[in-house]
């Protein structure tokens, strides 16, 4: 068995991780863009509204970075769980196969 190929679930896990990085990076962007446009036109001032901003960006940020970290750790996980089956498969492989005294009494 080739140990370099992973397994399907922790390729989609990371793909899917991937994806949430990605749009949380775009939602930082957007929320930072959105934050500096209310304080620029005098509807938000910083001081005073530290919690509600923090929250803002909790709420749209965090929790993406969250849930992508997750799907990655799961996926780790998965594919160490895998390398450990492929190992005991082998190691039972080994178990079965002949010893050196029974393969020369075949050749012989």
């Amino acid at each position: 068995m080739d140990k370099n190929k992973l397994p399907i679930l922790s390729t989609v896990l990371y793909v899917i991780a991937g994806l949430l990085i990605v749009y949380s990076i775009w939602a930082a962007s957007y929320s930072a863009n959105y934050i500096s446009t209310m304080m620029e036109q005098g509807q938000l001032v910083f001081s005073g509204n530290e919690f509600e901003i923090v929250s803002f960006y909790m709420s749209n940020v965090a929790q993406y970075v969250l849930f992508a970290i997750t799907l990655f750790v799961l996926g780790r996980i998965v594919l160490y769980f895998s390398f450990i089956e492929e190992e005991e498969e082998l190691v039972e492989s080994v178990k079965d196969s002949p010893t050196e005294e029974e393969v020369k009494v075949l050749e012989d």
